[in-house]
């Protein structure tokens, strides 16, 4: 356990160090004072950049004050980590007046003292002092959407106290090449596919239906759509969306954010899969701080919520419900929603996992062959092209066995007595056995050769030929065709006394094992 423990540190470590962080957007820092992408909402001022100390803000004094709000938000590469900093400016005389950050679900709150830093731009006086701040966030995050809030709860113009910031940077782990969705950068992702996205398009969100079949509309909050809010989604109530045409896979992964108005004390969110409860989320004192949201203030707070759960149905009904015993008047609302599902391999149609061999059934006209699935017409039997007896005057070898099979495809110390699964390469045109049968004395040999050929019913050859004193042992050459490109599949019974060779092929849409031909011994 100890060595386990050891080795999983070791892993850790190794992933922490060669995980490193890249920069997907950077604002307000070295010539970089572009405010696209920016929500402003209540700007006091003309103007959006202002000095400080030699430095540009985006805001700051006179400009970012009662009311203000800011925000940025934008969809992100696949990734699993996210890291998000920047550089606050408090302006002036803040009285024990707060800061509030909102990084998706994560809410930074700060106050800050009238005489708390050093006299540096804005109004110079005893009371009016600037203090910078930097604010570093960083978070597991796997939703393609990120969004962050800045505000305060000042109550006064700009100047007498006002905020900036500036050196604003997202920076990502990113997840590896060729997946949409990860959880980190080690496990396998690839089989990740994303089957619905709505963010903040005001027209998807008419997908989503009350229980009654109604419509939900959307509302606006710190410039961000959302389905339902304020006067539009209330407590105990249920939303439902069914999302149709899935192709086969075997999970199923549920991201969104959850925002919720008013004050939730001890209330519950619900997710249902297919009418299955996947999750019940707890409420507990979720009150967030007064924002200035849709032009009033309401107290806001968000929550990211996932979930993952076994799925293999072409449809997915998606169901939210809230649930509370107070009486007290409260909304909620959804956005930044994605599903995605964990997609079978090639031409699968249910499956236990990602890879070609946890398939289990394979789509229509396709059959699952060795772990595989292959169209039902690419497995015919082999044909026969030719069979040769030579009868042996001298001892053909001095094996204990009786029989020897051989095959100049492959190496004869790969072969063991009893089952040997073979395979041969899919561009061999001819197979060529050779069966080498030294007689014993009171015996005879009984050679049996199956034929199977294609597109006519099946021809079977048996003959029987005895050993004789002068004739010490046979060779029995054969030769297959195949008159398909595919890699081929048999088995081999071996014993002392007997060869058995089986091909794995694909008749009526059914993995069949034929016996391609036999040598075996018998008692006279």
């Amino acid at each position: 356990m100890i060595k386990f423990s050891f080795l999983l540190l070791i892993l850790r470590v190794i992933q922490n160090a060669e995980s490193k962080y890249e920069l997907f957007y950077s604002a307000f820092i070295d010539n970089n004072f572009n405010n696209e992408g920016w929500h402003i909402e209540n700007n006091r001022s003309n103007l959006i950049f202002t000095i400080c100390d030699n430095q540009t803000l985006f805001g700051g004094y006179n400009t970012f004050a009662i009311n203000t709000l800011i925000t940025y938000n934008s969809s992100l590469p696949p990734h699993y980590k996210i890291k998000i900093s920047f550089k606050f400016w408090k302006i002036d005389s803040w009285n024990d007046e707060w800061l509030y950050i909102f990084i998706d679900d994560q809410i930074i709150q700060q106050k800050f003292a009238m005489r708390e830093g050093y006299p540096i731009c804005g109004v110079f006086d005893a009371d009016s002092l600037e203090k910078e701040v930097l604010y570093e966030v960083e978070m597991i995050h796997t939703n393609k959407f990120i969004f962050n809030i800045i505000t305060s709860n000042l109550d006064q113009e700009g100047n007498n106290e006002s905020w900036g910031i500036h050196e604003f940077k997202i920076e990502i782990l990113q997840c590896p090449k060729g997946c949409i969705y990860c959880f980190d950068d080690l496990s396998p992702c690839d089989f990740w596919i994303n089957i619905k996205s709505i963010l903040q398009t005001p027209s998807q969100f008419d997908e989503w239906k009350r229980e009654d079949n109604t419509t939900i509309s959307s509302s606006i909050c710190a410039g961000l759509n959302i389905t339902g809010g304020e006067h539009i989604l209330g407590v105990n109530q249920t939303v439902q969306n069914i999302i149709i045409n899935f192709p086969p896979h075997f999970q199923a992964i549920i991201e969104f954010k959850l925002w919720l108005f008013g004050n939730w004390p001890n209330d519950t969110f619900i997710l249902k899969l297919d009418d299955y409860q996947l999750l019940e989320v707890p409420l507990k004192n979720q009150t967030g701080p007064l924002i200035n949201c849709g032009g009033t203030k309401q107290n806001v707070a968000f929550i990211n919520l996932r979930a993952q759960t076994d799925h293999s149905q072409e449809s997915m009904k998606i169901t939210f419900a809230t649930k509370s015993n107070s009486s007290n008047i409260k909304y909620w609302g959804i956005n930044a929603f994605d599903a995605y599902i964990a997609k079978c391999s090639n031409n699968c149609q249910i499956c236990l996992g990602p890879g070609q061999k946890q398939c289990i059934a394979c789509i229509k006209d396709w059959v699952l062959f060795k772990g595989d699935c292959i169209y039902f017409d690419k497995i015919p039997p082999l044909t026969c092209v030719s069979t040769k007896i030579i009868q042996k005057v001298k001892p053909i070898s001095n094996n204990i066995n009786q029989i020897q099979f051989q095959s100049d495809l492959m190496a004869q110390k790969s072969l063991k007595l009893g089952e040997n699964e073979i395979e041969f390469d899919q561009t061999i045109p001819t197979l060529n056995f050779e069966i080498q049968a030294r007689c014993l004395q009171n015996l005879k040999i009984q050679n049996s050769i199956k034929i199977f050929i294609r597109q006519s019913d099946q021809q079977q050859y048996m003959f029987t030929r005895g050993c004789q004193d002068s004739s010490p042992g046979f060779i029995f050459q054969i030769n297959l065709q195949q008159k398909f490109e595919q890699i081929k599949q048999f088995i081999l019974n071996l014993s002392e006394t007997s060869v058995e060779l089986y091909q794995l092929v694909i008749l009526d849409y059914q993995e069949t094992k034929i016996l391609t031909f036999s040598v075996n011994f018998t008692s006279i």
